[in-house]
């Protein structure tokens, strides 16, 4: 049978408490810390709340708008609720440890890409507005650019505008450009 041993070296007895001492202080920094996160998160929640209480059904309800504006909003929601699943499948390759490395890369450099396409597409989109016309929605592929454009018909010189600042800003040839006008209409 095994016999306890008492520790009865003060240095010892010392050397453990400080040891416990350390163990209880970094338990209780831990579980502060996710219960500051936790409070952090509710604040957060909170405060977006706060900023959108304005906002009701009426806002949001896209019969309340005109046809020109719905078809933009229904437009980009399509697109971001598109790239939404792109991404997410994209992130599910990268996150499964069976992925190869040839896979991992693909999705990366996929993710990259479709980012890259987004902020053009922003960007593009604002320009177009900045010169004057009153909506624009753009999707951007490997291949092609496509531009909807809140107007009716379009003047050569709208044409020569609106091109020159896709090219400049996709990088794409004229050929691979395409730009469409709509007044609300579905296409």
């Amino acid at each position: 049978m095994k016999r306890m041993t008492i520790v009865t070296n003060k240095y010892t007895l010392g050397l453990i408490a400080v040891v416990l001492f350390a163990v209880m202080l970094y338990l209780g920094y831990v579980g502060l810390a996710s219960y500051n996160a936790t409070i952090a998160v509710g604040t957060i929640t909170e405060q977006e709340d706060e900023e959108l209480s304005w906002l009701n059904e009426d806002d949001v309800n896209l019969n309340n708008i005109s046809n020109s504006a719905a078809f933009f909003i229904e437009y980009r929601l399509d697109r971001d609720r598109t790239r939404g699943q792109q991404l997410e499948l994209l992130r599910k390759i990268i996150d499964d440890a069976n992925s190869g490395a040839e896979a991992l890369q693909e999705a990366q450099e996929k993710i990259i890409q479709i980012t890259n396409s987004l902020e053009k597409e922003l960007h593009l989109e604002s320009l177009i507005k900045a010169k004057g016309f009153e909506d624009a929605v753009t999707f951007i592929k490997p291949q092609s650019v496509t531009t909807v454009i809140d107007q009716e018909e379009f003047s050569r010189d709208e044409i020569v505008r609106i091109t020159d600042l896709v090219m400049t800003v996709t990088g794409q040839n004229i050929e691979n450009i395409f730009i469409i006008p709509n007044r609300g209409e579905k296409q």
